[in-house]
């Protein structure tokens, strides 16, 4: 059986949801999902928060052009030995220093400490709605749709 998750994560890998922004959050998203689907993750260290079968490429964020998933793994290989703590690398399509976290994967994906999961939603949260929930956290964050 296949499972759909929403992922919430900041764009500061870094960034961490203590215990008080947990509750916020949980009574805000409660208003469009149950309470059971929801799920706080958090992570002494920063892991990489994928779209599992929803991946399909990854580009450069400078250049635009398509990265190998051979290369971008070699980079992530690399990073993972710093526990992601450092995730700049040298593009090798424009030669130029970037992040993994900043990069255009094709479903969404990104790094984080705290993850907020959603288990089968029915929909997303709206532009306005996440926004609001950025509010809350006082994060800019990402939504990552993954299936698996």
């Amino acid at each position: 059986m296949s499972s759909t998750f929403i992922k919430i994560i900041s764009t500061d890998p870094s960034f961490f949801i203590d215990k008080s922004l947990q509750e916020k959050a949980r009574m805000f998203l409660s208003k469009f999902f149950g309470k059971e689907q929801i799920e706080f993750i958090n992570t002494d260290t920063i892991v990489f928060v994928d779209q599992g079968e929803n991946f399909e490429s990854v580009s450069c964020n400078l250049c635009k052009s398509l990265i190998e998933t051979e290369a971008w793994q070699d980079a992530m290989d690399n990073a993972y030995k710093s526990e992601f703590k450092d995730l700049f690398f040298i593009t090798p399509c424009c030669n130029k220093k970037t992040s993994l976290n900043n990069l255009d994967y094709n479903w969404q994906a990104g790094f984080a400490k705290s993850i907020i999961s959603i288990s089968e939603p029915q929909n997303g949260l709206a532009e306005k709605e996440l926004k609001e929930l950025e509010d809350i956290l006082k994060t800019d964050l990402r939504n990552i749709w993954a299936h698996y």
